[in-house]
């Protein structure tokens, strides 16, 4: 993934049905601006005009169109590619996601201690545990998201 990565001048995700794909994590992690449909979790990880362009499933002419202003205007990709390496947050992507199986992991299986996190994120809990916690203008995902919203 991070050959294909790193030599990506953007990158595609057109679910038309989606979770929070890891994929898209990784592509705006290495600065990659991806067009995605606009589903699922997608849009907490892309910025739409930022990052990124979120459209409908299916919004082909959109996409076409998105992806013509990517590859003619040189300015416009390494803006979002530059946007999406500094505002990203470190709880998605392969990294963010396998320490918090490892924090979990830890407390368990070392300490025995039941997580109760109580409406916490893990990666809040582990910040906290190793004496990081985010900083104010630091990217995270979005804490006060309602369910269904």
């Amino acid at each position: 993934m991070n050959a294909l990565l790193d030599n990506a001048h953007v990158a595609l995700q057109l679910s038309t049905r989606e979770g929070f794909e890891v994929k898209v994590s990784e592509a705006v992690h290495a600065g990659v601006p991806i067009i995605a449909s606009r589903t699922g979790g997608i849009p907490l990880q892309v910025v739409d005009g930022k990052s990124g362009y979120l459209c409908a499933p299916g919004d082909n002419d959109k996409v076409a169109k998105h992806l013509f202003d990517l590859f003619t205007d040189s300015n416009l990709q390494k803006e979002m590619s530059q946007y999406a390496k500094t505002h990203v947050s470190d709880e998605v992507g392969t990294v963010g996601n396998a320490a918090a199986w490892l924090y979990l992991a830890l407390m368990y299986c070392c300490r025995g201690e039941k997580l109760k996190p109580n409406g916490a994120w893990l990666n809040d809990m582990l910040r906290e545990e190793c004496g990081e916690p985010y900083k104010p203008d630091e990217p995270r995902l979005p804490r006060d998201l309602k369910p269904g919203a």
